[in-house]
């Protein structure tokens, strides 16, 4: 995954979070053309930029701690 690629999929997946309509991680990592394993590690890479990630099965999205 290069540069650009990767900055489009973390804006598109901070959007998702943000507006909480990312759907299960399978979904999400298909709409955002990556494979789960990526996700992940972009999903760190929001937390170890003070934004913790987690995920409630309850609504099936991803959302921001804070």
């Amino acid at each position: 995954m290069n540069l650009l690629q990767n900055l489009n999929s973390v804006e598109k997946l901070h959007s998702l979070i943000l507006e909480k309509k990312t759907g299960s991680p399978k979904a999400l990592a298909k709409q955002l053309g990556i494979c789960r394993a990526t996700l992940y590690v972009l999903l760190d890479d929001l937390s170890s930029l003070n934004l913790p990630v987690a995920y409630s099965r309850k609504y099936e999205t991803f959302y921001y701690k804070k």
